[in-house]
């Protein structure tokens, strides 16, 4: 393994890593979770600090940091090679240099227009009074790193020149606009609040209008657009400060606004993410998913602050959240409430009901006669059941809904089963999800990868036999597997990576071989041992011999291959 991933797996703990992803418990020497790769009751995904791995007893994935990073995050070995190191503060010689100077330069750039917008909050009065007048205490502007872009065409961009960052830098980070006068700044006369990745690295702004005695003019909120920083499907704002809560408390609380957001953190509900005035996302959801599985929404106390959120309590039901609703006043939002009474807002979180109960109570409450209560119920409430995916949370409903409306249960199931039939008629494909790597999959990248790597070497240069190499490998069932450029160029990155400057290269490709041929042997023998079971199981003395003197043989190969290092 090279240098640079030693050094950065010394700088950054494997439980380190993982935390900041997964809520873990201390588990004797080790660390438990629920496996975020796979739903889960009983936790089955254990990292190991002496080993500086992880494992998953349940789905069997494992590996280390790079491993982790690469599925959690869904990139590929480099990627997760980059972000890794920008963790830990290594710089990586074989990042391409212009690629690493784009990106840093980006970044930078965004930091020093969420400084410049700071600047000018604390030197405005005016913008200062506004927030503390709607409720915000100094340290939680600062925290949240709230600004103000004064209502001037150019003021950025002449700030931002001066830093010696040019107008296509400039652009491609969303800040500023081309017309055909040339470039001008994007947020003017905005209260500004910084948005960050998971990360905690500033990727975009969104900006409220605030002009002293000027009427609003278009849009209330602006946000940056879609940049190659910024992507909204896959951000939620407030989600960098509120990771660590969400998995302590184990719920995530949804608000609508920033200023919602800001407010209940300061309220102390500091598991609160926002979707900024943006349509909930599966990526949104993933993301959550990763540190809780209980979902609360809390937005404006209204019917029609609900009805708009709609969508996103059917794709949170369907992906096996416990979603609750926060009863708020009638047109109060989380914001207003978190002044007026945070108390009020801690409670209505607190005793937040399940959405299916939220309804039915709703519904209740207005007191409409039978047959209109029948019917606005299979309407608003019986599809939320449908989506429920445990079946006993499912019949507690359908319980309730049937004691409800005093009719037995049968047609409430009935009804239950056609929205369930209807959605899965109408359902749109889902998108092919890259299957996992399994841990064949991965010694066969690093296999592939290191001969690939060996072969662009000048023959002099190489400390393995390319050819013997190869030859070795068609041996073995499957052999090598058709890959694109980009394919080759990540296998031979990683491998660089993993193996560049090693003395021992001959014996770890060994070692390689020998897993492989290791992990196909296993599989097999779990296999005759099941074919083994059915023999006795059928009693077929003649399938049990032929069973059993199979499962002798790959436990002899097992045997001779733990002890074979050397090439054929």
């Amino acid at each position: 393994m090279s240098s640079s991933t030693e050094a950065i797996k010394e700088r950054l703990p494997v439980a380190q890593v993982i935390g900041n992803y997964i809520k873990l418990e201390r588990a004797g020497a080790n660390w438990k979770a629920r496996c975020p790769f796979h739903n889960e009751k009983t936790p089955s995904f254990v990292v190991s600090p002496s080993r500086n791995t992880y494992h998953c007893f349940g789905c069997n994935r494992g590996g280390d940091i790079f491993t982790f990073v690469e599925e959690i995050e869904g990139v590929d070995f480099k990627r997760a090679l980059e972000i890794l190191a920008d963790r830990a503060g290594i710089t990586l010689t074989r990042q391409d240099p212009r690629e690493r100077s784009a990106e840093a330069r980006g970044y930078a750039l965004l930091e020093e227009a969420t400084r410049h917008f700071e600047g000018n909050l604390w030197n405005n009065e005016t913008a200062l009074a506004y927030l503390r007048g709607r409720g915000l205490a100094d340290e939680t502007i600062k925290r949240f790193r709230l600004g103000y872009a004064t209502n001037d065409w150019r003021v950025l961009l002449a700030h931002l020149r001066a830093k010696k960052w040019s107008d296509q830098e400039i652009e491609r980070t969303g800040l500023i606009i081309k017309s055909e006068k040339g470039y001008y700044d994007r947020f003017r006369g905005r209260i500004t609040f910084p948005v960050a990745n998971t990360q905690g690295k500033i990727v975009g702004f969104s900006g409220r209008h605030f002009i002293p005695g000027v009427k609003e003019e278009g849009a209330k909120y602006i946000n940056t657009p879609e940049t190659p920083f910024y992507n909204k499907s896959k951000v939620l704002y407030g989600f960098d400060k509120a990771k660590q809560a969400i998995m302590r408390e184990d719920v995530a609380v949804l608000v609508e606004g920033q200023m919602d957001l800001v407010m209940s953190h300061q309220a102390g509900l500091e598991n609160t993410v926002a979707s900024s005035g943006t349509a909930l996302t599966e990526e949104h959801l993933e993301m959550l998913k990763r540190f809780s599985e209980k979902l609360v929404m809390a937005f404006d106390g209204d019917e029609a602050g609900f009805a708009a959120s709609e969508r996103g309590f059917n794709m949170a039901l369907a992906k096996g959240f416990d979603v609750r609703v926060a009863k708020l006043p009638s047109g109060v939002d989380p914001a207003d409430l978190a002044v007026k009474d945070a108390e009020a807002l801690r409670r209505a979180v607190g005793e937040a009901k399940h959405i299916i109960d939220f309804y039915l109570d709703s519904l209740l409450e207005r007191g409409l006669e039978a047959r209109a209560l029948k019917q606005e119920v299979a309407r608003r409430v019986v599809p939320y059941i449908a989506l429920v995916r445990n079946r006993i949370e499912q019949a507690h409903f359908v319980g309730r809904v049937a004691t409800a409306l005093s009719i037995d249960e049968a047609p409430v199931w009935e009804e239950v089963k056609k929205r369930e039939r209807a959605a899965f008629e109408t359902q749109e494909p889902e998108r092919a999800a890259a299957p996992p790597k399994t841990k064949e999959r991965r010694i066969r990248d690093k296999l592939s990868g290191l001969i690939a790597w060996q072969e662009a070497k000048p023959t002099g240069e190489r400390s393995i036999d390319v050819e013997a190499a190869r030859a070795r490998y068609r041996t073995i069932p499957g052999g090598e597997s058709e890959m694109t450029q980009g394919e080759r160029d990540n296998l031979v990155l990683q491998a660089e990576v993993y193996y560049g400057g090693s003395e021992r290269l001959p014996a770890e490709m060994n070692e390689l071989f020998a897993s492989l041929e290791q992990e196909l042997l296993e599989r097999e023998l779990v296999q005759a041992m099941a074919n083994l079971r059915l023999a006795e199981k059928g009693k077929d003395e003649g399938m049990m011999e032929q069973a059993l003197a199979r499962c002798h043989e790959l436990s002899r190969k097992l045997n001779e291959v733990k002890q074979k290092f050397k090439y054929a």
